[in-house]
């Protein structure tokens, strides 16, 4: 009996492990998923700068978000980028760098989304200079 009860435990163990697995798994998906919202990931940061990725898949935009300091921009996967700029007519702007891309975005005090308007995943690290 004592070890039928102890396999019936290991067994819901793994089974609660199992679907805590997959509803991980499930819920990372919007994510990636055209149209949802990209959040950029923190990968460092000291007095002196902070170091950020994004990916943007296909029709993943950025939140409207305002810029505190300049930035260096490195572009690891290239795709075509619409900017747009916030404000009671927004203006915008279409760019589209290409892999291993280093420039400068002169982006201090400005508010705007950028969005992924191309057919495949946009990636970059970006650089504040504090």
């Amino acid at each position: 009996m004592k070890r039928f009860a102890l396999g019936l435990g290991f067994g819901i163990v793994i089974g609660i492990v199992s679907t805590a697995v997959l509803l991980v798994m499930l819920l990372r998906l919007p994510a990636g998923a055209a149209g949802a919202t990209a959040i950029p990931t923190l990968l460092f940061k000291n007095n002196r700068v902070k170091a950020w990725s994004l990916v943007l898949e296909p029709g993943q935009a950025t939140p409207v978000h305002t810029h505190e300091l300049d930035e260096l921009v490195i572009c690891l996967e290239s795709s075509k980028l619409r900017i747009t700029k916030a404000g009671p007519e927004p203006e915008g702007q279409t760019i589209q760098p290409t892999f291993g891309d280093v420039f400068m975005a002169p982006v201090k005090g400005v508010t705007h989304v950028l969005t992924n308007t191309g057919q495949t995943r946009y990636r970059q690290v970006s650089i504040e200079l504090k």
